[in-house]
């Protein structure tokens, strides 16, 4: 089994001013996670997301990149696309 970061690492968050966003019904997401796997993962990538200032109010696919350290992100219904990047050990959200 490969094993995934968990983005809660990487940066700070306060609970009471962000909050995480659901997974949509039929979210796309790699075959190996578990749904509790990628929920884990679409909250953290959610609650970057909505750090920087953009909106996500739900997932609807999250994948994890290949070649380098980071995720490919879309909320609301594929309405918005995001890039997830490990840059310097900080963890920054863009949109694509």
């Amino acid at each position: 089994m490969i094993k995934l970061p968990v983005l809660a690492f990487a940066f700070s968050i306060t609970a009471t001013s962000i909050s995480a966003a659901p997974l949509e019904p039929d979210a796309i997401y790699t075959s190996d996670w578990t749904k509790k796997h990628a929920q884990a993962l679409a909250n953290d990538a959610s609650m970057l997301v909505r750090r920087a200032g953009y909106r996500c109010d739900s997932v609807s696919s999250i994948s994890k990149w290949v070649f380098s350290v980071g995720f490919n992100v879309t909320c609301n219904g594929y309405r918005y696309k995001y890039e997830i990047e490990d840059r310097g050990g900080k963890w920054r959200a863009k949109l694509k």
